[in-house]
């Protein structure tokens, strides 16, 4: 199965944690992984559990414990307290599985012996020291700080982590790795094996269909590599948690990044904390569904001149063999277009950011309706394009659908586009014509039931100052409500979606936010209810 380069960069990202976790023990360990408590991972289960109608799943698992335990359960081990394990790097033997250390909370050493004698009779302890043979596999255990500290090397036991100092107790699972003290040999290793398969998923991929295709490849294989290469070298701490808050019914996913000061990913992390969206306000978080996408591009600009300039030679190629040009002068004409389309494409680019926004919400009479906008640079330039195209394209018949300059309004022209007779359409977005709005610094587009209405609201409302929370990139989508605004057909998800819209748990929100720390944290926030709409419970 090969995977588009948008999924590779995310493959990339939700391995490293695992990659970098080559082990072994310093001051500070290289990977922590900790569950706050059994308990609270029990009782998440059987609350997510209820959520799909699968009741009482933390006593299934207590019954199961019972039975292979012979009635004891987990004796001796402290269910209160948090558990995990810590793997620590260093230069001599960076892959020693030594290094790994698990850590359990005990509550009474004596009732833990008898539960371990259980399945180990030949155990051999002495002086809180344990030596046990599983298998042919010698495990050893020492127990201090009311922890029972585990691993298959006796000598990694001589120095200890103290729990408290190293978990993470913001989520009920955590992992913690370290980046900044993985030796430099490891870090060179990873980033070769990371560019060698990279490398060799592109050249599995079919043959680009021209110039800027190709160049199009190396330059998105370029910066996520890259990319790569930044975090791997700059980051100095990445975090991932998973948290149930039951008391609100909310489940989140966190992933944190942190980078060392004064390099190249603390620039790049600087510029974004330093970005603030240009279109939030102009559609409401009350919607169903809001996008919201600003972005720096002065990591691009090295590169923007070599893939425009591969872009306009295939533009040149494609409109010398386009057989509906008659003549020299359409042929001119069409060059024209294309070289003002791109002058405007690379200017923005070239602006600094870029900046995006679209909602989803209902419309009148009950259909959706989107409403959608980014920044332009020579935006009145975009506007006196599309006069030229409707002039050279006069003779299509896809032409008489569109009315030009229906309406003025906060700076902007807009033309209406009639529809096209489709049945399913008709359904989800009306009747209405959509509309396209073009001003001196963006480009808008409204489709739904009393869209030219909501577009001249969100045209007045893009200039307003984003409120002090507002992220660079934020996702909010409240599922249940959004279903009852597109969905025509499957009743049953109705049936479900109406059960929650309207609910605090129909929420489920994206984040990628900057932090003081010279740090950025991907955040994913969902209401546990949500699982309800995958079933038919």
């Amino acid at each position: 199965m090969k995977l588009s380069m948008g999924l590779r960069i995310a493959f990339t990202f939700g391995v490293m944690a695992a990659v970098f976790a080559i082990p072994a023990f310093a001051e500070t360990p290289t990977l922590v992984v900790t569950l706050k408590s059994i308990d609270e991972i029990l009782d998440d289960a059987d609350f997510i559990g209820e959520s799909f109608g699968q009741s009482g799943l933390k006593t299934l698992a207590e019954q199961n414990l019972e039975g292979v335990t012979g009635g004891a359960g987990l004796a001796g081990i402290d269910r209160t307290r948090g558990l995990g394990f810590y793997w620590s790097m260093n230069g001599d033997n960076a892959a020693d599985l030594a290094n790994l250390v698990g850590f359990l909370p005990i509550s009474d050493q004596d009732e833990f012996e008898a539960l371990v004698r259980k399945f180990v009779p030949d155990l051999k302890a002495e002086d809180d020291q344990w030596s046990i043979d599983l298998n042919g596999q010698p495990l050893f255990a020492k127990f201090a700080n009311d922890y029972c500290y585990i691993s298959t090397s006796a000598d990694t036991l001589d120095e200890l982590a103290e729990p408290d100092e190293i978990t993470n107790e913001d989520y009920d699972i955590a992992i913690e790795v370290n980046l900044a003290s993985i030796p430099v040999e490891a870090k060179s290793q990873y980033l070769d094996i990371v560019e060698q398969g990279a490398r060799k998923s592109q050249e599995d991929d079919p043959e680009p269909k021209n110039e800027a295709e190709a160049r199009g490849r190396e330059l998105g294989l370029e910066w996520m590599l890259a990319v790569v290469k930044s975090i791997t070298n700059d980051g100095n701490l990445l975090t991932f948690g998973l948290d149930v808050n039951r008391e609100t019914g909310m489940g989140s996913v966190d992933l944190e990044l942190t980078s060392t000061p004064k390099t190249e990913l603390a620039a790049a992390l600087l510029a974004y904390q330093k970005l603030k969206p240009a279109f939030a306000q102009a559609v409401s978080d009350d919607a169903p569904l809001r996008l919201v996408i600003s972005h720096p591009t002065t990591g691009l600009l090295g590169k923007l001149n070599e893939l425009f300039s591969a872009m306009r030679k295939t533009a040149e190629a494609e409109i010398e063999k386009d057989e509906r040009l008659k003549d020299d002068a359409d042929k001119k004409a069409a060059r024209d277009i294309a070289t003002r389309l791109f002058n405007i494409a690379e200017a923005t680019l070239k602006s600094g950011a870029l900046h995006s926004v679209l909602g989803v919400e209902e419309g009148d009479d009950h259909t959706a309706r989107i409403v959608a906008g980014t920044r332009v640079a020579k935006g009145d330039d975009a506007g006196k394009l599309l006069d030229d195209i409707m002039k050279f394209s006069k003779e299509s018949p896809e032409l008489a659908k569109v009315k030009p300059d229906v309406a003025k309004h906060a700076g902007a022209r807009i033309h209406a586009i009639e529809p096209d007779a489709n049945d399913k359409q008709t359904a989800l977005f009306g009747t209405d014509p959509a509309h396209l709005a073009i001003r001196a610094d963006s480009l808008w587009v409204a489709i739904g039931g009393g869209n030219l209405d909501a577009l001249k609201k969100a045209l007045d409302l893009s200039g307003k100052k984003p409120a002090a929370t507002e992220v660079p990139i934020s996702l909010h989508v409240k599922p249940a409500a959004l279903v009852l605004v597109m969905e025509r057909d499957d009743q049953k998800l109705i049936e479900r979606a109406k059960s929650i819209a309207g609910t605090p748990g129909d929420v489920l929100k994206f984040e990628l936010s900057p932090n003081e720390d010279l740090g950025i944290k991907a955040a994913l926030e969902f209401g546990i209810d949500l699982f309800k709409l995958a079933g038919d419970n």
